[in-house]
């Protein structure tokens, strides 16, 4: 066995210790986390910026969504697995390492700060062995993984730094924009190696398109957080608290109402960017009015 695939070197480094911390560490790499980060993000962290990671996550997991089903490369043996969350979806390549490096990669190239260059590095290379010591991947997943997720960043970089294409994204009006997603969503869609159990992730695309919309209504504009900055968290974990509610409400409907109904589930994802994006900044700028007439009262 070669040493892209080869997992008994693990099997000597597990303690009760470090299985409860990288599967701490794993739970990073997840949507449930990965969409409750961005929320906070976006409240909490800078909107503009996290629009842009959201998009440019979005993207990268649909990448990866589609290169696991058209490769369908089996995970390591199941007797090396800690992770039971991986279901019955395949290995190559690894999606917590293609999204670590995308996430922390561009939010380090956003601050521009060595010391986000370091906590990125630090990250993605914890975030890349977790899955090796849960037994869920081998080197050769996490290793395309972490090429990917080179790519995937390096494009969307490349594009925000390019003065002809920031312009000519800068330009576009919603409808132009909304329509060139949805049809590049068709397209994928239709190139997708969909099969049983492995149909494309309809939510995703739609919350992805609802993210899109909500901004452009928004008039591109920030969110602005009043207070200091303790008061500040207090208010972005609220707004999460509720993206968090919001996010189960969305993604249990489409399933209970049918079973497999790509465009519910498509529909359902877009009216999740909406509530985060456009109603929840809505909910947050009444509530602020409220306070400050009830202040000058």
């Amino acid at each position: 066995m070669s040493i892209w695939n080869n997992m008994d070197w693990v099997l000597p480094l597990r303690t009760p210790f470090f299985n409860i911390f990288f599967e701490l560490v794993t739970l990073g790499g997840y949507p449930l986390f990965l969409i409750l980060f961005l929320c906070f993000g976006y409240f909490a962290l800078g909107s503009k910026r996290f629009f842009h990671t959201a998009l440019l996550l979005m993207a990268a997991g649909l990448l990866n969504s589609w290169l696991k089903d058209i490769g369908q490369d089996a995970r390591p043996d199941a007797a090396y697995a800690l992770d039971g969350r991986v279901g019955d979806s395949y290995g190559w390549p690894s999606g917590h390492m293609q999204i670590a490096v995308v996430l922390w990669g561009y939010l380090a190239y956003s601050l521009r700060r060595l010391w986000a260059y370091w906590a990125a590095a630090i990250i993605i290379a914890v975030m890349g062995f977790s899955r090796l010591y849960l037994g869920v991947h081998d080197l050769g997943d996490v290793t395309a993984g972490f090429i990917f997720g080179v790519l995937c960043l390096a494009a969307y970089i490349a594009a925000l730094e390019n003065q002809r294409s920031r312009a000519f994204f800068a330009s576009l009006s919603l409808r132009t924009a909304v329509s060139g997603m949805i049809a590049a969503h068709l397209i994928y869609i239709a190139i997708y190696p969909a099969h049983v159990g492995h149909e494309a992730p309809y939510w995703f695309m739609g919350a992805m398109t609802g993210w899109l919309v909500a901004h452009y209504a928004r008039g591109q504009s920030a969110v602005a957080l009043p207070g200091p900055w303790p008061m500040q968290m207090i208010i972005a974990g609220a707004m999460t608290g509720l993206s968090f509610v919001s996010m189960m409400v969305l993604t249990r409907i489409p399933r209970a109402l049918s079973e497999d109904n790509a465009l519910l589930e498509y529909g359902f994802g877009v009216v999740f960017g909406l509530v985060v994006i456009f109603a929840l900044p809505y909910v947050l700028a009444f509530f602020m009015a409220q306070a400050t007439r009830f202040q000058n009262n």
